[in-house]
């Protein structure tokens, strides 16, 4: 279900803010932030993992999921997933060239509708553009593009996987939802693995939007990441042909993601 803002004003990006019924305080936290923006929005109605159909949990591929991690997703998981895929397909819907997609639990910078204006204006020559940084350690920042307004495109080595948000392009939406039938791994990192879904991914040297720590995480209401002793682990997941197996995929994908990172084109 999708709702359009009834605050702010249109800028020439659209963007779509993900949004769980039963989270009425995020939703109206949010709109404050539009507002005071001048920014409006559309709200994406977040899939509830606790109404989640057979058909939608059937949608996860638990085959792959055991080669990955001992833990099936959880069901706030899958609708996390959901979400961000009907974000997505809705970008499609609209025709647009590009669409930005949020989710509701953020700190918006005073430099987001200047920085949506000018990649807006640079044109979509990318799939997605993650608009938020961790600035881990080891991380690197190669910048390939300067924009207006000091926006900044670059590579990210050791990127982070989040979705708390980003800019997707029309030929990225098509491309992600291309592969994204059925799922194996939680979507930020679906999204975010280009090795494996080819995907076109840039960072920003400032970072535009924030993670809002203070509220209730809806994805802990069920998958228990920091309780092992209440998390749900798939049958024999530690037993040594499991572990093994987790093993030689992690490495797999490490080396791929190396390769892949190489050959990105540095424009």
């Amino acid at each position: 279900v999708m709702q359009e803002a009834g605050t702010g004003t249109r800028g020439a990006m659209r963007i779509y803010v993900i949004n769980l019924a039963r989270a009425a305080e995020r939703r109206e936290k949010m709109a404050r932030q539009f507002a005071a923006l001048g920014l409006a929005c559309d709200w994406i109605e977040a899939s509830d993992g606790r109404a989640l159909t057979e058909a939608e949990l059937a949608l996860v591929d638990h085959g792959k999921r055991r080669f990955l991690s001992p833990y099936p997703l959880s069901r706030n998981e899958i609708g996390c997933w959901l979400s961000h895929r009907r974000a997505i397909g809705q970008l499609l819907a609209s025709g647009d060239a590009m669409a930005a997609v949020l989710e509701d639990d953020l700190k918006l910078s005073p430099d987001l509708p200047a920085a949506l204006d000018a990649i807006e204006r640079a044109g979509g020559d990318f799939d997605l553009i993650d608009l938020h940084r961790k600035f881990r350690k080891n991380e690197t920042f190669f910048p390939c593009r300067r924009l207006p307004d000091g926006v900044t495109l670059g590579r990210l080595r050791y990127g982070q996987m989040c979705a708390y948000g980003y800019i997707m392009s029309r030929q990225g939406a098509e491309k992600f939802l291309a592969g994204a039938g059925r799922f194996a791994d939680a979507v930020d990192k679906a999204l975010h693995s280009y090795w494996r879904n080819g995907l076109d991914i840039y960072a920003l040297e400032r970072p535009l939007v924030e993670n809002d720590d203070a509220g209730i995480s809806y994805i802990e209401e069920d998958r228990h990441q920091d309780d092992g002793a209440r998390r749900d682990t798939y049958p024999g997941a530690e037993t040594l042909k499991w572990r093994a197996a987790r093993q030689l995929t992690k490495l797999v994908n490490s080396l791929r993601k190396r390769r892949a990172y190489r050959a990105l084109p540095k424009r």
